[in-house]
């Protein structure tokens, strides 16, 4: 069974550009254009990998990564890896990323090479 990624980004073409990689690297892909949306799919199914962007309407990734920690935890659950991605390059959102519960961390726009390397790190493959 292909691997399952939770892709939450709320710009329509970043998540078709992200989608075609995943899908080429032979994932399954499901997609939330807000971080309620990823609270809520991370809710029904299982995911191996989510891709979580920073700053989004409605809930942002930190406060969505937040919840899943926080539901994990309480469920007794293993960590599901939280990539975090977004465009802010500045000094503390790493660490801001982490303090959420993200896992790494990739600044958009982001070379080709350096993604697959990152999906691939946290899923072992390739």
């Amino acid at each position: 069974m292909p691997f399952q990624v939770l892709l939450a980004e709320d710009t329509e073409m970043n998540r078709m550009l992200v989608r075609i990689l995943l899908t080429r690297m032979g994932f399954e892909v499901d997609e939330a254009d807000n971080g309620q949306q990823a609270v809520e799919a991370l809710a029904r199914k299982r995911y191996d990998l989510v891709l979580m962007d920073c700053m989004m309407p409605v809930m942002d990734g930190y406060e969505a990564t937040r919840i899943l920690r926080a539901r994990e935890a309480e469920a007794g659950q293993e960590r599901v890896p939280v990539i975090a991605l977004t465009a802010s390059a500045i000094a503390g959102d790493r660490e801001r990323c982490r303090q959420a519960g993200m896992d790494d961390y990739l600044s958009k726009p982001f070379q080709v090479d350096d993604f697959k390397a990152i999906v691939q790190r946290y899923l072992k493959t390739g």
